[in-house]
């Protein structure tokens, strides 16, 4: 997950450095050429580095579909199932471009494209929902215990104990919500440039790297 996420975070900051280049005007087009090729194989990279996480979705889909809070319960269920389902039609369009499948032509891998970005965006919305969902249920026990300790419990003391409190879910907001105009501007929902694609891209890629460290900290 550390190295996908890795290389997740340099495809995007290559794509950020060729479209400021690009703009710039002072760089050999060719060089660009070659950043842009460059970020194309890291796609690739990060489509094989995804290999086999489906199942590992779907495990974690029947994990969470035991949930006793409904909407943790269906969030988390379904965003892990079309993430799953997602990362099945990376792999496919990698296997496809490896000569591993019948080629099925310019079709076949735009279709997959296409339903791999529509699941991505899916997913990211379903997370969304279920973060601000967890993010107001934090705003309820903080303000419950200003109240008990009869404290006056204004917004400002409010959003500094719930960042103190759980900092990694605010880090998780803030990544998805980066992460969400990538496969918007995937399925032509909005029309964003290169440059805020990459910049968002790198954002998310850094933060959810960051979250993954501090698990990893704290289980070793």
């Amino acid at each position: 997950a550390v190295v996908s996420t890795q290389s997740t975070g340099v495809q995007y900051s290559v794509q950020l450095l060729w479209w400021y280049l690009e703009r710039k005007g002072t760089t050999a087009a060719d060089r660009i050429r070659s950043l842009q090729e460059l970020q194309a194989n890291l796609s690739l990279a990060r489509k094989y580095f995804s290999l086999g996480k489906s199942v590992v979705q779907l495990r974690s889909a029947a994990v969470s579909i035991h949930l006793n809070d409904p909407v943790l319960r269906y969030t988390l269920t379904l965003s892990r199932i079309s993430q799953a389902l997602q990362l099945l039609c990376d792999n496919l369009y990698l296997f496809s471009r490896l000569g591993l499948l019948p080629r099925g032509g310019d079709d076949y891998t735009t279709t997959l494209s296409s339903t791999s970005s529509k699941l991505w965006l899916y997913c990211d919305l379903l997370n969304l929902l279920r973060l601000c969902y967890e993010l107001r249920k934090e705003f309820c026990v903080v303000r419950e215990r200003h109240e008990m300790d009869e404290r006056s419990g204004c917004a400002v003391s409010t959003c500094r104990d719930v960042v103190s409190r759980r900092p990694e879910l605010i880090s998780s907001l803030v990544a998805v919500v980066a992460d969400v105009w990538l496969p918007l501007n995937s399925c032509g929902v909005v029309d964003v440039s290169p440059g805020v694609v990459g910049m968002c891209g790198m954002l998310s890629s850094l933060l959810s790297a960051r979250d993954l460290w501090r698990k990893c900290q704290k289980e070793y």
